[in-house]
């Protein structure tokens, strides 16, 4: 007899996506990158947190990753955030005594937990465009532009998909039945943790 009920392969993103979903809808609505006018103040303290944020993340995820690290080069924003916030006016020791945000540290645990990180600060790339056009229209934008917000300019798409790549095949041999739960938490941690370092208490 044929069979007709042939599961369909596991996506790991395609999971993420949907369970993470409404903490993303949450952040994204908090943040309002795309709100009119682009305020210069609210943008310059978004990348203080960015910058502390990142500080501290980066060398965490590095450190997990051991030799795999390398991936993570290009795909560092620390130093980005720090060009940006340059530009607009501030020293190299004001980045310096930029508060950091140690919860950060907590969120990479492990190869897996890096992957559903990750997960989440790569996607906040696929909205970079957008808001780097939006911000063309303020008049304070510095001549270079921010880059931050938008760092893989036309390679955005291109690096997305060297991303999935690299989490498909990272979570080879730790993806199986439950265990994406590991994943899962780590990218709805790392929201969490953005929410709370990044959007001002009310």
């Amino acid at each position: 007899m044929l069979r007709t009920d042939t599961a369909k392969p596991f996506d790991l993103l395609a999971e993420l996506r949907a369970r993470t979903a409404e903490a993303y809808r949450r952040l994204e609505r908090d943040l309002d990158l795309l709100g009119e006018p682009p305020d210069r103040a609210r943008f310059v303290h978004l990348l203080e947190r960015f910058h502390g944020f990142h500080a501290v993340w980066e060398p965490q995820v590095a450190r997990v990753l051991g030799k795999e690290a390398a991936f993570l080069v290009p795909r560092r924003r620390t130093y980005r955030a720090a060009q940006d916030l340059m530009a607009l006016g501030h020293t190299r020791r004001d980045i310096a005594e930029l508060p950091l945000c140690l919860a950060a540290a907590r969120l990479v645990s492990s190869p897996a937990t890096a992957i559903g990180s990750l997960y989440v600060m790569e996607g906040s790339t696929l909205g970079g465009p957008l808001v780097s056009r939006h911000l063309q229209s303020a008049g304070w934008l510095p001549p270079e532009g921010l880059g931050y917000f938008d760092p893989y300019g036309a390679a955005t798409g291109t690096m997305w998909r060297h991303f999935r790549l690299w989490a498909e095949a990272t979570s080879t041999g730790r993806v199986t039945g439950g265990a994406t739960q590991g994943i899962v938490v780590a990218a709805v941690a790392t929201f969490d943790t953005l929410q709370a370092w990044l959007v001002p208490a009310r």
